[in-house]
């Protein structure tokens, strides 16, 4: 278990901003229903569960509705083709999900085709308003900051307002990037930080900018540390198990 402190309304507060969970092509079947269980015990009131459209029955089955699943488009490359990424999307808004995020094609951010972004957005948001929340992922740590401002531009021209900063999996959001969406949207735009959040002193930064959803593996011991600033705990307590 992670500790008494979570019955603590100001942790459980703290922890509902976050989205954990198992993402990637080498995690297996066993290693999601590790996670779900793991989360499960904890008795932490995070905001979703994240894992692959394979591993959604194996989540759901062991979460059982006590956190939403939020299963990634086209996670994490972005790189097959629209219909097929629009064909997961009426996938998995036939199985009910919670929540999404949609990988764009990165090539055309990186090559700078707005226009292209604008499109492939509205395509989306047509399919899921008012049926899913969905973030459009645009891989930040790819692009300088004239793109990424750019990049969010064009995902509010096509209708959407929620970006998610990076997918993870090697990719991190750093606290400039983030700072930048903030400074030039001035709360337009729902920042979802996700990559390398290891830190319970990002978070404080990312809170401190109107972030509401934090993605990171690393919910637990960020939860204990915080735990530990409001001396629910001693340094020698916390951690998962």
């Amino acid at each position: 278990m992670i500790g008494t402190y979570v019955t603590d309304p100001r942790v459980q507060a703290f922890a509902s901003v976050f989205h954990f969970g198992c993402l990637g092509e080498e995690k297996t079947q066993a290693d999601v229903i590790s996670e779900a269980a793991k989360l499960r015990r904890s008795g932490l009131n995070i905001e979703a569960f994240d894992c692959e459209a394979s591993m959604l029955p194996a989540a759901r089955d062991i979460l059982g509705g006590y956190a939403k699943l939020h299963v990634p488009i086209a996670y994490p490359a972005g790189n097959a083709t629209l219909k097929q990424k629009l064909y997961q999307l009426e996938y998995l808004l036939g199985q009910g999900i919670d929540d999404s995020c949609y990988c764009l094609d990165y090539s055309n951010l990186l090559e700078g085709d707005w226009e292209a972004v604008t499109a492939e957005t509205r395509q989306v948001m047509d399919l899921c308003r008012d049926r899913l929340p969905m973030a459009m992922v645009i891989q930040a740590t790819l692009l300088d900051d004239r793109q990424i401002v750019a990049a969010c531009e064009a995902i509010l021209q096509g209708g959407a307002n929620r970006v998610k900063m990076n997918t993870g999996y090697g990719w991190g959001t750093s606290l400039e990037e983030v700072d930048l969406v903030h400074r030039h949207f001035n709360g337009r735009i729902d920042i979802h930080p996700s990559g390398n959040v290891r830190t319970l002193e990002q978070v404080d930064y990312f809170l401190s900018r109107g972030v509401s959803i934090v993605h990171s593996a690393s919910v637990f011991e960020i939860i204990a540390a915080y735990a530990q600033r409001l001396g629910l705990t001693s340094p020698a307590e916390g951690g998962a198990s």
